[in-house]
């Protein structure tokens, strides 16, 4: 998407005022922590699992995908899978890490008290979020940057993370800053 939208504004765009800016920002969760423990007993995983429902709730979307988690899981819980044709018809697989992690907030999003290890292990894994250890933080921050994101907008204070946890959280990505490349003005 990102090289869609710079060859359009390398081919055809019309500059409204001076410049064209072409930097593209993105927004997430990150929670960096001196270890994967740490980060999950400050509740990384459950401030996720809550940002996620309040936005998903914000923008009318939750019951759409609470219905097509649950589906995920009947799914998952049928030892076939649906057999292959139902697999393949329905182009689903439970097991994907996306589809665990729908499949988990969904199971949230619906009441249900799932264990917090249960939780940092699905989304831990995720691609859209960015927790961890410095090396997890800085390898989170490395793929974005591959992807062409000039900056990213990092969302710390989450759910009910401690102000002190908040704070080492970016102190602790605050020192992989040096790391990266700094955009050319637009």
């Amino acid at each position: 998407m990102i090289h869609l939208y710079r060859e359009a504004l390398r081919t055809r765009c019309e500059p409204v005022g001076e410049f064209v800016n072409n930097q593209v920002a993105f927004f997430t969760f990150v929670h960096c922590a001196d270890s994967e423990r740490e980060a999950m007993e400050n509740g990384a995983a459950q401030a996720a699992a809550w940002y996620t429902n309040g936005s998903f709730t914000f923008f009318e979307a939750k019951d759409f995908f609470v219905k097509s988690a649950a589906e995920l899981e009947a799914l998952a819980r049928d030892p076939a899978g649906g057999g292959l044709t139902g697999q393949y018809l329905r182009g689903k697989d439970p097991n994907a890490p996306v589809s665990k992690a729908q499949r988990i907030l969904g199971r949230i999003m619906s009441g249900e008290d799932v264990p917090h290890e249960q939780v940092w292990e699905v989304l831990s894994a995720q691609d859209s979020l960015i927790v961890g250890t410095k090396d997890q933080v800085r390898q989170g921050l490395k793929r974005y940057e591959s992807l062409g994101i000039d900056a990213l907008m990092s969302f710390h204070q989450v759910g009910a993370l401690s102000h002190e946890a908040v704070l080492k959280s970016i102190r602790l990505t605050g020192e992989l800053i040096p790391e990266f490349k700094t955009p050319a003005p637009p």
